[in-house]
């Protein structure tokens, strides 16, 4: 596709987005508000609309979708539902063992767990830590999934389309931090309006939701490329909006929430950092294979060996 179009996309996006956003904040005040959540989960779906209406009316477009389901999607839905209970819960201990709050659902201690809230779907109570890890597994899967439901409204638009054209155009790096700040500025009307920082929310729009999202895009990049889809992400992406959030959410701080703000950034920013290494090493990789596939080409083509960067005679 032309550069023009993947623009149109984006402003198409972004004007559906925003219009919607700005619907809400001027009839509910707040996003936050239950009797918006209707129309925020359209809004989560403007770039799948707006991507299928791609596909039906530029050919070219329906090539670039990355949605065909492949055996590579079991092993990563498993990663792409424990990185933000880990980011969740690294998260939780920081804040607790600095003294800046405590976690309302759980009581920690060397030989067992006490759940005292929480959707959990083995239970609460005294746990042992084998039952409390196969419980926080089990309902954060269970919760990824539902939530990948709302979850798919952006992906297939993010992951599933926008992610590839930027990566052609600009490479991983790049590509995937200009998809990051785009998904971030989507957000813009509802995050100056206090969606998620309501106590800092120009801090948080022009700050800390750009960071967090664009080290988030290299996790959801990592999946989608590994997958050749974007169901991963879009599990990935519903276990952030449920477990990850709900852990999170319900700690109870006795510093300025700003305290764990930071710390799960800089925790999604660490998992950001391994899967951009991890990425670059893939396309290394791939760079590798297809230089040495090139190599024999030309091997077969002339008959002569390839010595890079030297040249021989007789």
């Amino acid at each position: 596709m032309s550069n023009r179009a993947i623009l149109f996309y984006c402003l198409l996006v972004f004007a559906l987005s925003w219009t919607i956003q700005g619907f809400v904040i001027s009839t509910y005040g707040n996003p936050e508000n239950r009797m918006a959540l209707p129309w925020l989960v359209i809004v989560m779906y403007t770039p799948a609309l707006v991507t299928l209406g791609f596909a039906v009316f530029n050919r070219k477009a329906r090539k670039y979708i990355c949605w065909k389901p492949r055996w590579t999607l079991i092993p990563a839905i498993a990663v792409a539902v424990v990185v933000p209970i880990l980011i969740a819960f690294a998260t939780v201990a920081t804040v607790e063992a600095y003294g800046w709050g405590r976690p309302e659902w759980f009581i920690f201690s060397p030989h067992n767990v006490v759940i005292s809230g929480g959707p959990w779907l083995l239970g609460k109570g005294v746990q042992g830590w084998p039952k409390f890890v196969v419980n926080v597994l089990v309902t954060g899967g269970y919760f990824a999934a539902l939530n990948a439901l709302a979850a798919i409204g952006e992906e297939l638009g993010w992951r599933g389309f926008l992610q590839g054209q930027l990566v052609e155009r600009l490479g991983v790096t790049r590509g995937v931090v200009l998809l990051g700040l785009i998904w971030s500025a989507w957000h813009m009307p509802s995050l100056l309006a206090g969606y998620n920082y309501p106590e800092h929310p120009i801090l948080g729009a022009f700050v800390l939701f750009p960071v967090q999202l664009v080290a988030g895009a290299f996790f959801l990049a990592w999946l989608t490329i590994q997958t050749g889809s974007f169901w991963a992400a879009a599990i990935a992406h519903g276990a952030v909006n449920s477990i990850e959030e709900g852990v999170t959410a319900n700690l109870h701080m006795t510093a300025p929430h700003l305290y764990e703000d930071m710390t799960r950034i800089a925790m999604t920013v660490i998992f950001g950092v391994l899967f951009w290494i991890l990425l670059l090493r893939s396309a290394a990789r791939q760079a590798l294979m297809e230089n040495g596939f090139n190599d024999d080409r030309n091997l077969a083509s002339t008959g002569q060996p390839i010595v890079s960067g030297t040249s021989t005679s007789t």
